[in-house]
């Protein structure tokens, strides 16, 4: 059984953490602060500081980066730590309930999923492999049993998520009702657009006279995108103008006026503005408001799905720290 848990060896990490924020973290190798004390004993299996740093350490200069001073460093160390003794913590009750219950990882599974390391990592030279292993202070069979309880976490928590059961259609529409304004969205369009440079021509009322001739020429059926190709003088002319999806808000106040009066597949006035003109075509529009139920629910399906698996997995997790004996240093 376990007792609450505490901030775990707070003093003890918050000092190191002091120490990475002044000094910079310190190599692999070199040890930080006094000796290599025990945070937590699950069963058989003691939990050091020392694989508390080890795992910290990749996070220690994104901490750095976003820690306004001294104080909001040690106090995101001291969080980062907690949580990754009781994720440690977790991983080998995991691995007991898996041995607790006679399960095995597959020896070709294990295989595979060494040789998979050995070509991503070092390309698949053994040699190269063997010298990092060296390097870790490690063996080769160390390493395989760590890709074996890698392989056993992923199969029990797949375990987990297998038991949730699909969601039904009542609760999809339930959640549907009670978070409408998450489903709003707001006027959009499938757009394009031709663009001229007045402010460069030496003739403006020559490119004024052609903006109008573009227009009368796409109005009277000419494709769009053709024009577009022909006429443009933006990076977009080859692609035929063609914008994407536009929503509302997304152009200057002028432009979106105009843009989002037209109905599908009108053409715009030109539209002069800074010294450019543009003319648009909309090829869809969608109003703002409520998307329907049907448009968005497999992203329901999803979100409530997620909801299930963390609820399980969570009371999954409980009942394994209840039963197990565990115990953390402060």
């Amino acid at each position: 059984m376990t007792k609450n848990i505490p901030i775990i060896s707070a003093a003890l990490l918050v000092l190191s953490g002091a120490c990475l924020y002044s000094q910079g973290f310190m190599g692999e190798g070199n040890r930080l602060l006094g000796t290599n004390s025990i945070v937590a004993v699950v069963e058989d299996k003691v939990i050091t500081r020392d694989e508390i740093m080890k795992e910290l350490a990749p996070m220690i200069p994104q901490i750095q980066a976003r820690a306004r001073n001294e104080m909001e460093f040690n106090n995101e160390v001291k969080r980062l730590s907690s949580e990754l003794v009781q994720n440690l913590v977790d991983r080998e009750l995991i691995i007991k309930d898996f041995k607790d219950k006679k399960l095995q990882i597959p020896q070709a599974t294990l295989d595979s999923y060494f040789e998979d390391y050995l070509q991503r990592e070092f390309g698949g030279d053994r040699a190269e492999f063997l010298k990092y292993v060296q390097s870790q202070n490690k063996t080769v069979k160390q390493v395989r049993a760590e890709f074996e309880e890698t392989l056993i976490i992923s199969s029990m928590q797949q375990q987990k998520r297998m038991t949730v059961s699909e969601v039904s259609p009542t609760k999809i529409k339930e959640y549907y009702e009670q978070n409408k304004d998450k489903w709003y969205s707001p006027a959009s369009a499938r757009v394009s657009q031709i663009m001229l440079n007045v402010a460069r021509s030496p003739k403006p009322e020559n490119t004024k006279k052609l903006a109008a001739d573009i227009v009368a020429k796409a109005r009277a059926g000419e494709d769009f995108a053709e024009l577009a190709k022909r006429y443009s003088q933006d990076a977009g002319a080859s692609k035929g103008g063609d914008l994407g999806i536009i929503k509302k808000g997304d152009f200057t106040p002028v432009i979106d006026e105009a843009v989002f009066k037209l109905k599908k597949d009108e053409v715009s006035d030109p539209i002069e503005t800074g010294g450019i003109i543009f003319i648009f075509k909309v090829f869809d529009v969608k109003k703002e408001g409520i998307q329907p139920i049907d448009d968005v629910r497999d992203q329901i399906e999803w979100i409530l799905v997620e909801q299930n698996q963390k609820i399980v997995y969570q009371k999954w997790i409980e009942s394994l720290r209840k039963k197990a004996f565990v115990k953390y240093y402060d």
